[in-house]
């Protein structure tokens, strides 16, 4: 995960500068705001590879020069099969993005949808 991490971290970087560019240049709320919104995206990303790459403890077949495509074969874990729960979690997305403009009832509407998704989501993976 050496790679990965310094991808995300550089990309963090990237927008860190241009954010603040951005901001001296124009002094414009929304611009500045969606720019450090992907910087702290980014920041997160790179940050639990980082630790991740940690305490795998030493480098992957896919971080060694040397290493044969057969070392990086095997098991991959488990992966939920289809679901509807990631639906259910953006239209709770959607529902809750629309309180915005309706008010802070659908909001909250919007949020319970969420939570019942996650939660089913959740409870789906972990049942196998």
């Amino acid at each position: 995960m050496k790679v990965e991490w310094r991808l995300f971290g550089g990309a963090a970087a990237f927008l860190l500068l241009t954010g603040s560019v951005y901001w001296f240049v124009s002094y414009e709320d929304a611009g500045t705001t969606m720019l450090l919104s992907g910087l702290l995206a980014m920041g997160m990303v790179a940050v639990w590879l980082f630790v991740q790459s940690r305490r795998l403890g030493g480098p992957r077949p896919e971080d060694r020069a040397d290493a044969s495509p057969g070392e990086g074969a095997g098991s991959l874990g488990y992966f939920p099969v289809a679901s509807v729960w990631p639906f259910v979690i953006g239209w709770g997305g959607v529902v809750a993005a629309n309180a915005l403009v309706f008010g802070v009832w659908l909001g909250v509407a919007g949020l319970l949808v969420i939570t019942v998704g996650v939660i089913g989501f959740a409870v789906e993976a972990s049942r196998r």
